[in-house]
């Protein structure tokens, strides 16, 4: 990263960013080329801490770029496609910049408000609506804390259908505030959980366990209220402590959306990594006030990270053993989302494993066609257990 970026000193926003952006600029080729109309609603839209004239460095910006390239793509493809985005942001000197921003904007339908969004839920349902049956919405909630989201005040917009929702969770301030005394604290956590249960499930749980728990509750509640088939979470440490500063909870009806997710987050992973590489280099420099002989990353010790990934591939390794040794044929598109469930762990991986087991005989491939080398999704592939248990 250059001295010149944005992102110094925000590192953690760039990995956001990034996913934000490469998601999008999929996403809107792929939804353009079905429906005729691309809601983007962003619930917490700022501007916070932008660094550029021009917002550039802002979540909105970058999604009104992203489609915009993707409508311009879609047209030279004979299909044209409409945007239109909802921007809401409570702070009035944010609102402001936000509003003067979306004022300069004429090729894209953009409604603003100044509002919270849990008063708003019901504008943003009628904003989605008015593009009509042919529109399909992806909506932002990219909040600064854990208020102001809660279960019960988003279940409209989680219930959208179709729809995707990108949410970012602050893993770090929840796990710092989750076993507060405060009954204020307590009622705000229950809001944002849709109740209090979350309390039974991470009794007597620690360290990564419990913050692991604390994510997958929340997941769960998100796909049930609304209803989808398939949630991911990207982990985005902090810059120069080895400790999770957020999740980014994605889900989706579409395996494609998956599919798509996964692959932006392997490459986030790669951009974080050296990202925080550079910024505890930069740390590092203002302390001593001498420069570094050697590149950021030559220093960078990479074992948090490496010990997360370990961590998620081992239990997801886990978990389609024990699938297949329970149910002996298990379809390849279930071992698929379920690996991919897990944060860190992609189809590479579960295809190292596959590979493993078939080349020491305790696995066989059923529904392979002819001159296929690996089992693939929508295929009818079947994986087939054919030993009692791993030795």
């Amino acid at each position: 990263m250059t001295e010149s970026s944005p992102y110094i000193g925000r590192e953690q926003t760039l990995v956001k960013h990034f996913i934000l952006q490469k998601y999008l600029e999929r996403f809107a080729h792929i939804v353009g080329s079905a429906f005729e109309v691309i809601t983007y609603v962003d619930c917490f839209s700022g501007p916070w801490n932008v660094q550029s004239e021009e917002l550039r460095d802002s979540s909105f910006s970058i999604a009104i770029e992203e489609l915009r390239k993707a409508q311009k793509t879609l047209l030279e493809r004979g299909k044209a496609t409409k945007l239109r985005c909802f921007f809401m942001e409570k702070d009035r000197d944010a609102f402001a910049k936000l509003r003067e921003f979306a004022s300069q904007v004429s090729d894209v339908d953009v409604a603003v408000k100044n509002c919270e969004l849990e008063n708003s839920v019901s504008d943003i349902v009628q904003f989605v609506k008015s593009g009509g049956r042919k529109s399909f919405p992806f909506v932002f909630i990219d909040p600064t804390g854990w208020t102001g989201f809660g279960m019960n005040s988003i279940t409209p917009l989680l219930s959208l259908k179709p729809c995707e929702v990108l949410i970012n969770f602050m893993t770090g301030h929840i796990r710092r505030f989750i076993d507060s005394p405060n009954e204020q604290t307590k009622e705000s956590f229950e809001s944002l959980f849709g109740s209090g249960d979350y309390r039974e499930r991470i009794v007597g749980l620690a360290g990564q366990d419990r913050e692991d728990e604390v994510v997958r509750l929340y997941i769960q509640n998100v796909k049930r209220t609304g209803n989808f088939e398939f949630a991911c979470s990207a982990i985005v440490l902090h810059p120069e402590i080895d400790r999770t500063h957020f999740h980014l909870i994605y889900v989706t009806r579409n395996a494609k959306g998956v599919e798509v997710f996964k692959e932006v987050e392997k490459k986030a992973m790669t951009l974080m990594e050296q990202s925080r590489a550079d910024a505890q280099q930069r740390t590092r420099i203002k302390r001593s006030g001498a420069r570094e002989l050697f590149p950021s990353e030559y220093s960078h010790d990479p074992t948090h990270y490496e010990g997360l990934r370990d961590r998620y591939v081992e239990q997801a390794r886990s978990r389609i053993q024990t699938m297949l040794e329970s149910k002996s044929h298990l379809l390849y598109d279930d071992a698929w989302i379920t690996a991919l469930g897990y944060p860190l762990v992609w189809e590479s991986d579960l295809k190292d494993w596959i590979a493993t087991w078939e080349k020491s005989g305790k696995i066989r491939i059923e529904g392979k066609e002819e001159k296929q080398r690996v089992p693939k999704r929508e295929k009818n592939n079947f994986i087939v257990w054919i030993v009692k248990s791993e030795s």
